[in-house]
């Protein structure tokens, strides 16, 4: 009798302790909740932009699905976006190449004002490739047929470097064509078709691909294979964002007809290293747990959003860190790879360096009474000697 009650009695303490343990790891789950706020802002491409519909098709879902809602907030131009969450007016913001010249403090991050930034990617999509368009009866077909063609170049714009990277693969430079200076971004791409350039470098998936795919003329391009070692070096040193991708979708590309292409992250999530744990990997977790909602809404989305696209991105983009809410949910899911944090500890490290660096730049300008507007080019020198991330 005394045996049985003594058995009852360490079944009733075993449950109860039990239930004091889950209690215990639900409140720890409340608690860390918590911690994400009930709104959460991104700053992104501008109406209109594809980015901006991308995160349009985010947000939706992950309001529709999730307590914690999403405000995409659109903003034209990357720097004010990069602004927007260094000021926290905004947790996140959507980039293209801006996330690596951020990081490292290059272009129009070179100055006292900005630097190097502490950024850290969330979730990155991969763009179906950045392509060389032409006429189908341009005959520019390989890089030979380049020089002495018109290229079209925009005052004071980071895409300059789409068509220097041509040029660097090509072994040319803005001296063997014949600079079209044009006013922006639309203005180049309705130059090709009104016959004002012959040749721009855009998405694959850019209205103008399809417009010259069904005109007369047809579409053609000009291939960046990535057998080409030496060119893509040469590529990697104007923008070491890109890599060799193959373009399986667009106007005149399909999986029957694949284009040899740049490839690089577009649109990459990005935060900076202040923002707390538990809302990166909230957002994360979000971003993953949608997908399959916004792939059913969006082809772009399905192609470019993928878990797997998101990962392989991280370890061909030179540089990229994820946060560390971010590498959390990876592991917790089962996907993130030991030797990952490898690579990750060597991208922070690098990081660090690259401050202390930039942080003596500054005082040596300083002491040495270099203009602000000749400092630029004084931190490029400096940054030089540092090398390429890996």
């Amino acid at each position: 009798m005394k045996k049985r009650l003594l058995s009852k009695v360490l079944l009733v303490a075993v449950c109860l302790s039990l239930s004091l343990m889950a209690f215990a790891v639900s409140d720890v789950q409340a608690q860390s909740q918590k911690k994400v706020p009930d709104l959460l802002r991104i700053a992104t491409y501008d109406i209109g932009a594809t980015g901006y519909v991308m995160y349009g098709f985010l947000q939706e879902a992950i309001n529709n699905k999730f307590e914690t809602r999403l405000r995409a907030i659109p903003i034209g131009t990357d720097l004010p976006r990069m602004q927007a969450v260094k000021d926290k007016q905004a947790q996140f913001c959507s980039q293209g190449t801006d996330f690596y010249f951020s990081a490292e403090g290059l272009d129009r991050y070179a100055t006292k004002s900005w630097g190097p930034q502490p950024i850290r990617v969330l979730w990155i999509a991969e763009i179906p490739g950045t392509v060389a368009v032409t006429k189908g009866d341009s005959g520019i077909k390989t890089c030979a047929d380049l020089k002495g063609k018109r290229l079209s170049w925009i005052p004071g714009s980071i895409f300059n470097l789409y068509h220097e990277s041509l040029l660097a693969f090509c072994s040319l430079t803005w001296e063997d064509v014949k600079k079209v200076q044009v006013s922006g971004f639309g203005a180049m791409m309705k130059a090709l078709p009104e016959g004002k350039v012959d040749l721009i470098m855009t998405s694959s998936t850019a209205p103008v691909c399809y417009e010259l795919d069904s005109s007369p003329s047809g579409i053609g391009f000009l291939r960046f294979p990535a057998a080409n070692q030496e060119g893509w070096k040469r590529i990697q040193k104007v923008n070491p964002v890109f890599y060799p991708t193959i373009a399986t979708y667009g106007g005149g590309i399909s999986d029957k007809n694949p284009i040899e292409c740049l490839g690089h992250p577009y649109p990459a999530t990005l935060a900076y290293d202040f923002l707390d744990d538990d809302t990166a990997y909230f957002m994360t977790k979000a971003i993953h747990e949608v997908y399959p909602d916004i792939a059913k809404k969006s082809e772009l989305m399905k192609r470019c959003w993928s878990l797997e696209k998101c990962l392989s991105s991280y370890v061909k983009s030179k540089g990229t860190i994820f946060h560390p809410g971010s590498v959390r949910y990876f592991k917790d899911i089962g996907v993130w790879k030991t030797e990952w944090d490898k690579l990750q500890e060597k991208r922070i490290q690098r990081q660090k360096a690259l401050k202390d660096l930039w942080n003596k730049t500054v005082a040596e300008a300083n002491s040495k009474g270099i203009k602000d507007s000749d400092f630029p080019q004084f931190w490029l020198a400096k940054h030089t000697e540092l090398g390429s991330p890996e």
